[in-house]
């Protein structure tokens, strides 16, 4: 009998010493964004302000609004002067539409028709239409306001969510505090941002919540389509232990059946 058992044990613990390496392959791999242990990455100086204006991209979505002689109508109708026909027009104002940027970066606006917009700022874009709507119109005042600027938040350990920005001066804080909060295996201290740039790469900053100190840091105004990371805490025991109880079970089950039948 203790002959048998040892010989079990042999094999258990060679079935576990080859499969040891494809399971430490499965430990944590829902992992994202590491960086290399060696120190050969390097973060990028941290921008409490976006360095450019957000450039309109294809996919986003704008609320386009014009009035003749520089908003006067608008702001007659807003202040109640004029009677019926100023309510009317407090009425068509709180009716909003949006228009998306097409896959070649126009957009199709009344009046005006397609127009190419991807790549221009809020500001460019409003200072084109104005300059276009000038020879039809007297004094136009044109609004834009993108409706669809979003965050990628990555709040720990199976967590994630697109978060809309209310504002352009939203804060870290802020986006964090509306994907939920840090979660129990979240790391304060290691908070990843990452921002297209001009040469069309992410710019990586590393955010440290972890102290006072650290307040400035949430105060960064992030900017839309940028990744947040939050790194958490690795569970390696309940992670392997989730890998091999499936074999350690069919192994001690046919262990159990083969001295079953060795009785018999």
């Amino acid at each position: 009998m203790i002959r048998y058992f040892r010989l079990s044990f042999f094999f258990v613990a060679a079935f576990l010493l080859l499969q040891s390496c494809q399971l430490w392959k499965n430990v944590n791999s829902n992992q994202m964004f590491r960086i290399p242990k060696d120190g050969s990455f390097q973060f990028d100086s941290l921008q409490m302000q976006p360095t450019d204006d957000y450039k309109i991209g294809l996919g986003d979505r704008f609320t386009f609004f014009f009035s003749t002689n520089n908003g006067e109508k608008i702001i007659n109708g807003l202040s109640g002067v004029g009677g019926i026909g100023s309510q009317s027009i407090t009425q068509n104002t709180t009716m909003v539409m949006d228009y998306l940027v097409r896959r070649n970066g126009y957009a199709e606006l009344p009046v005006i028709g397609l127009y190419p917009v991807a790549g221009l700022s809020v500001v460019q874009l409003e200072d084109s239409l104005t300059k276009i709507l000038s020879s039809k119109f007297q004094n136009p005042f044109v609004q834009i306001r993108l409706t669809n600027q979003r965050v990628i938040v990555f709040a720990g350990r199976g967590l994630a969510e697109v978060v809309i920005l209310p504002n352009v001066n939203t804060t870290l804080l802020e986006v964090i505090a509306l994907a939920g909060g840090l979660g129990n295996d979240s790391y304060s201290n290691s908070i990843k941002i990452m921002r297209r740039t001009k040469s069309n790469k992410r710019a990586v900053f590393k955010i440290d919540l972890s102290t006072i100190e650290g307040v400035r840091a949430a105060e960064m105004i992030v900017q839309s389509n940028d990744y947040i990371y939050i790194d958490y805490k690795p569970r390696i025991a309940s992670s392997i232990l989730s890998e091999t109880a499936p074999w350690i079970s069919l192994f001690t089950t046919s262990l159990t059946l083969f001295f079953i039948f060795l009785r018999l």
